[in-house]
């Protein structure tokens, strides 16, 4: 009987983890600019506004395009959310497990986020030292909106 409801509860789990992955790729296709991505869009609000040479453009659009397949070659890890999923499911709640995934899960963001840095940076050495004087000054405007924003 317990192997039947965890069966069943597997594949609830499962079937509501694929049908949301199905409606995140519907969602992307029906976007008129698909082949961005939104994790993108800061660099590209950041860049917006500097007077970028072709060159520059072209180079940034490689680093970007460079980025997005090695995030492709990663994926998702489904089974870590599974597993988790798994674990709340179970009769008895295995904290140790359960924090072992999510320390895993902790240093993949933290891998994915050095990786992002790196990506900005690589595209600062791109731009010319008044480009990025434009960009700290766009960049210390928009703290000081940030702020005015938080104070009211």
């Amino acid at each position: 009987m317990k192997l039947a409801k965890l069966i069943l509860a597997l594949s609830v789990i499962t079937a509501s983890s694929l049908s949301g992955s199905v409606m995140a790729h519907e969602h992307k296709a029906a976007r008129h600019d698909g082949a961005h991505h939104e994790r993108h869009l800061p660099m590209k609000r950041m860049l917006a506004g500097l007077d970028l040479t072709d060159n520059q453009r072209e180079q940034i659009k490689q680093l970007m395009q460079q980025q997005r397949e090695a995030f492709k070659r990663e994926g998702r890890d489904n089974a870590a959310h599974l597993q988790l999923q798994a674990l709340l499911i179970a009769e008895q709640f295995d904290e140790s497990a359960a924090r072992q995934l999510l320390e895993q899960q902790q240093q993949r963001a933290l891998e994915k986020r050095l990786t992002m840095l790196k990506l900005q940076h690589q595209v600062l050495q791109v731009l010319t030292e008044e480009q990025r004087q434009q960009l700290a000054e766009k960049h210390q405007h928009w703290q000081q909106k940030k702020l005015q924003r938080q104070s009211s």
